[in-house]
């Protein structure tokens, strides 16, 4: 996570209410990401709901928020996706490594631990996937849980259930991070 933290130009921490009671701790990191040029989707690239989405960049790739996150963490031998829970649908999940418009869905199934983990932390959420952490990396026995929020994106009524859920299902606090790219 060094290749990523360097970027930060705020390392601070977050207080998080439990829905189960308590308070809790996160890193937040501050992060300016490079922006892409043009900073969208050509309209018609794919649905309307992708196209409206700030495109940043690393090294020259234009790349949605998320997926930045996931080069960066690469960039130190993590392997990790954007969780797309705004796009899945039933049974149907996202999981990207790629932009959308260039890749297929990443199985996550083929990483069972990591799948089993993803599944555990939706169980103690009541069984809902939506509105799942931003990015789910992996390296080693290591997981991390990251959570973006682009240019005026608002903190949601979600995150305090997935964080809860994350903590009843295991994951340590120094395994959830936020990103702001203000």
């Amino acid at each position: 996570m060094d290749s990523l933290k360097q970027l930060a130009i705020d390392v601070n921490t977050r207080s998080v209410r439990l829905l189960s009671g308590g308070e809790i701790c996160l890193a937040q990191w501050t992060i300016r990401f490079l922006p892409a040029e043009p900073d969208r989707l050509p309209a018609g690239t794919l649905a309307k709901t992708y196209t409206t989405k700030p495109l940043v960049q690393v090294d020259g790739e234009p790349l949605f928020g998320e997926l930045a996150i996931v080069r960066w963490l690469q960039k130190d031998g993590w392997d990790g996706v954007w969780v797309d829970t705004y796009h899945s649908r039933g049974r149907r999940k996202f999981f990207w490594q790629g932009m959308p418009h260039k890749t297929e869905p990443y199985d996550l199934s083929s990483i069972p631990r990591v799948w089993k983990t993803y599944n555990r932390i939706v169980e103690h959420n009541g069984g809902r996937a939506a509105g799942f952490f931003d990015v789910l990396a992996w390296r080693g026995d290591r997981l991390l849980f990251a959570e973006y929020k682009g240019k005026g994106d608002k903190p949601n009524k979600n995150e305090r259930a997935w964080i809860d859920a994350a903590v009843r299902a295991g994951v340590l606090t120094r395994d959830m991070l936020y990103v702001r790219n203000p």
